[in-house]
């Protein structure tokens, strides 16, 4: 089996989903190949790979090339996992839009960020499966990068590769927030989800076999939406905390329960992040800034440099599900996944092909989604529209067209006033004219 990784000099995601890799007995002996466009970082992380196989007396087979063409060369999976314009570019997607009074917790997925990113991102990750179309056909791309949903839609709308986006956003609400509310350990909790990514609606869920939504309005009845607003954490990851209000406070109007991190959902919605509400602030959520991204690479590059050396690092399994996806997809343990995958009848009410986040069975034969019908009508007023934008993020990406990003953007509900759409865009597209090809006529 031959792994590539796109991108494998980051010091985020490498390391920790190597861990997984060699824990599993399907992925023994396979041939992981990382590849970056940054040869010191890409150094770094290499070596920090093959200690971790080394310390958990793993079979994995760990290189790295700087050449990318034979980074793919028949590869069975290849993963995305990269940044195009690295922090400057993403500094801009914040900036920008700050200057017009629009305000981004995250900025990677939706909101003017969000389309800036899918228009960085989009057209690089289908050239990539352009390149697996020639030299690995029948591989997978597992998809690691944001905005997901406007990457997995661009590839597989305009390719023939075969294509998973994989979010740990849900698995994190289950193991940090819903387990610990219940007192149950996280094995307890099961799910059924559905929506597109960083805004999975959690249709249903049980504790311990009992129906999950009565309980949590049980709870809710005798706590307030906003019992963990003021929980915070020591050093600058503080800022990456969900505590729960903009969950419980949609949960309480709608009825749906969001099952992403706080940060992720103010985004979509009109509101959480303005002024009146401090930025998100009332509701706990903090908008992350450049700076701390910086500073948390930094830390981030400093324990790699320190576990090179022989320092002690933490080698527990994580709760990514990537490892477990390729091991069913070649013959090992099957099982039920969430992943990011077109849509081809398993939510009703949106549209077919719209990529779309939802439960799946994986095993050798494949991925089979599993059918949820309509969403709930509170979820699909708040997804489709979005879904819709989606759409013309990726068409603007594809084509190279101002139009659809123009529409997007005039569309998109964090933005306060029509008058700043043109001038916004112009600067967004201004900034990002070192990072993308087209030149959105």
């Amino acid at each position: 089996m031959k792994i590539a990784f796109i991108g494998g000099g980051s010091v985020q995601w490498t390391a920790r989903l190597v861990i997984d890799m060699v824990g599993n007995k399907t992925l023994a002996d396979a041939n992981l190949v990382l590849h970056d466009i940054d040869a010191d970082a890409l150094d770094l992380v290499t070596r920090a790979c093959q200690r971790v196989n080394k310390e958990l007396d793993g079979t994995l087979h760990i290189t790295s090339d700087l050449d990318r063409t034979e980074t793919l060369r028949n590869a069975d999976f290849v993963i995305l996992c990269v940044a195009i314009g690295g922090l400057q570019a993403m500094g801009n997607d914040l900036a920008i839009p700050e200057k017009y009074g629009i305000y981004q917790s995250v900025g990677d997925t939706v909101g003017p960020g969000g389309l800036a990113r899918g228009l960085r991102h989009i057209p690089f990750a289908v050239q990539i499966a352009r390149e697996m179309e020639a030299l690995c056909p029948n591989a997978w791309m597992l998809n690691l990068t944001n905005p997901m949903t406007t990457i997995c839609r661009g590839v597989t709308r305009a390719t023939s590769i075969r294509t998973i986006g994989l979010c740990h956003e849900v698995d994190i609400f289950r193991r940090r927030h819903l387990a610990p509310l219940f007192d149950v350990p996280q094995e307890a909790i099961t799910l059924n989800v559905a929506g597109i990514n960083h805004l999975p609606i959690i249709l249903e869920f049980t504790v311990d076999g009992k129906h999950g939504i009565p309980l949590l309005q049980d709870w809710l009845e005798k706590h307030d939406v906003f019992e963990f607003v003021d929980q915070h954490a020591s050093g600058v990851e503080d800022v990456f905390e969900d505590r729960l209000c903009v969950k419980l406070a949609l949960f309480q109007k709608l009825g749906v329960l969001f099952g992403s991190g706080d940060r992720h959902i103010a985004e979509f919605f009109p509101g959480f992040l303005t002024d009146v509400n401090h930025r998100g602030g009332r509701y706990g959520v903090m908008l992350t800034t450049i700076e701390q991204r910086k500073e948390l690479t930094r830390q981030r590059r400093v324990r790699h440099e320190q576990f090179v050396e022989g320092g002690d690092e933490d080698l527990s399994p994580t709760d990514e599900q990537m490892a477990s996806v390729m091991a069913a997809l070649s013959g090992g343990s099957p099982g039920q996944f969430i992943v990011n995958i077109p849509n081809t009848g398993q939510i009703d009410n949106l549209s077919r092909e719209a990529t779309v986040e939802c439960m799946a069975h994986i095993d050798r034969l494949g991925v089979r989604p599993l059918a949820v019908g309509n969403l709930p009508y509170p979820a699909f007023a708040v997804i489709a529209p979005h879904a819709a934008r989606q759409e013309l993020i990726v068409e603007a990406a594809l084509s190279g067209e101002r139009q659809p990003a123009l529409a997007a953007l005039s569309t998109d509900p964090l933005v306060p006033d029509p008058t700043i759409v043109e001038p916004m865009l112009d600067e967004l597209l201004a900034a990002n004219e070192p990072f993308v090809a087209n030149d959105f006529r």
